[in-house]
């Protein structure tokens, strides 16, 4: 059985246009963008839905690699349209459905920014082995702050 995955990329276009301008307003020093869920589908159909959700075997389905650089270029030409940064960090994450088969999934982290010094911190932020010390500094880049003061027109 294959199960089409549809990403509504409208709503990702959404959510980079208005952190983006959240950025230019100067209300907060970085952004990580929300990334693309891991989906499940069993591996064989069950019509008749006679086996129990956890004695079906599961499979990765979604997203792709494909599913990956289209929302990356979504994140990129918005932050470009707005004047701003695009760090792309590539993670390996574990999925697993219902205790069954780990799962190595490619993930993304995608922050938007506008300073140089905050870019800076963002790479070096995967560096960082200490817990408390990269959990003070995810806190640091996701703070708000107070709005830039610029001149209205």
């Amino acid at each position: 059985m294959t199960v089409p995955i549809q990403i509504p990329w409208d709503l990702y276009l959404g959510r980079a246009v208005v952190w983006c301008e959240c950025l230019s307003a100067g209300v907060r020093r970085a952004v990580l963008m929300p990334r693309l869920d891991t989906i499940f589908g069993p591996a064989e159909e069950d019509p008749a839905r006679e086996l129990p959700r956890d004695q079906l075997e599961w499979r990765l389905i979604s997203p792709t690699e494909g599913d990956w650089r289209q929302y990356r270029a979504v994140v990129e030409k918005q932050a470009q349209h707005a004047g701003a940064s695009v760090h792309i960090q590539r993670v390996e994450n574990v999925a697993r459905w219902l205790g069954g088969t780990q799962a190595a999934v490619p993930q993304f982290h995608l922050w938007l920014f506008r300073e140089d010094d905050v870019g800076r911190r963002i790479e070096a932020l995967y560096e960082l082995t200490d817990p408390a010390r990269r959990r003070e500094e995810w806190q640091w880049l996701l703070a708000w702050t107070a709005p830039a003061h610029e001149p209205q027109p």
